[in-house]
């Protein structure tokens, strides 16, 4: 029995999901940091809710599809959060 060599094909996945465990921490830590930080004062909340809606605004400005639904998904977000 011999062994067959790895091709590129087989070893595609483990970067994409290492990548997505990658995304979805990084999207996980910034939803606790989050509800963390509005759960600071009424103050704190309206301070990240307006950076929230300045950085919808700027992916916006950026123009581009991956740009629109980031803005988009941010505000989603926001409206979760009101």
């Amino acid at each position: 029995m011999t062994m067959q060599p790895a091709t590129a094909r087989s070893l595609e996945p483990a970067p994409s999901i290492a990548l997505d465990v990658d995304i979805q921490t990084a999207l996980a830590l910034a939803r606790a940091a989050t509800r963390a930080m509005i759960a600071i004062s009424p103050k704190a909340h309206r301070a990240m809710m307006d950076a929230l809606a300045i950085e919808a605004a700027a992916q916006e400005a950026h123009g581009g599809p991956v740009a629109e639904l980031v803005a988009a998904l941010i505000k989603g977000h926001l409206d979760q959060l009101k």
